[in-house]
């Protein structure tokens, strides 16, 4: 009898020791596919498929700091774009203005009410002048954290006779903000001045 008791406890010992490592395994299998599905549900999320013109493209999304400098840049030649870069189309002249105040803070308002209240886009429009820019370098110290920029580029005014060419130096800084349909990169343009924009030649067309 004793002896059937102490075979019935060790087989008891035996189950509770296989018992308890299926019950680990079953723990430590299921938190590895927790973790699993979480890897590849991030991963996924980070794919994003376009399609355009009958194609499927696939792209992958990065983190803001991986671009921040990309994105600067793409940033600031939008606004100067739609600064430098006019019709003699009043209608259009307001909107590129009005799209360009989104981009900027006070200072950029600032530099277009003076050129408002010179008269400046009546005389390109009486004069049917347009305006274009070339920016041959952007410039963004990505180590600060208020990103000051500088732009070197050229503008090209166009009149019906002759063109004239000027140089065109910007700075300023770049604070991160929220994005927006109106402002898709998320920076907002601070401290902003023109620090060279002088006559440089002028030919005929």
């Amino acid at each position: 009898m004793l002896t059937k008791l102490k075979q019935l406890d060790s087989a008891f010992v035996h189950l509770k020791f296989w018992t308890l490592v299926l019950v680990s395994f079953c723990l430590l299998f299921s938190g590895w596919t927790v973790w699993y599905c979480y890897g590849q549900l991030s991963k996924a999320r980070q794919e994003v498929y376009l399609v355009t013109q009958d194609q499927v493209l696939k792209a992958f999304a990065n983190p803001r700091d991986a671009l921040i400098g990309v994105e600067a840049r793409s940033h600031l030649k939008q606004f100067h774009n739609l600064l430098f870069t006019l019709s003699p189309d009043e209608r259009l002249i307001e909107q590129q203005l009005a799209e360009s105040l989104y981009l900027g803070d006070q200072s950029v308002k600032f530099h277009l009410d003076n050129l408002r209240e010179t008269g400046y886009y009546k005389k390109l429009l009486a004069a049917n002048v347009s305006q274009r820019v070339q920016l041959d370098s952007i410039q963004v110290d990505e180590t600060r954290s208020d990103y000051p920029f500088r732009v070197y580029g050229k503008q090209e005014i166009i009149r019906t006779s002759s063109i004239l060419f000027r140089s065109l130096i910007t700075s300023g800084n770049l604070r991160p903000i929220q994005r927006s349909p109106a402002n898709p990169h998320g920076f907002l343009i601070e401290n902003w001045e023109i620090l060279d924009n002088r006559d440089l030649y002028q030919k005929a067309r």
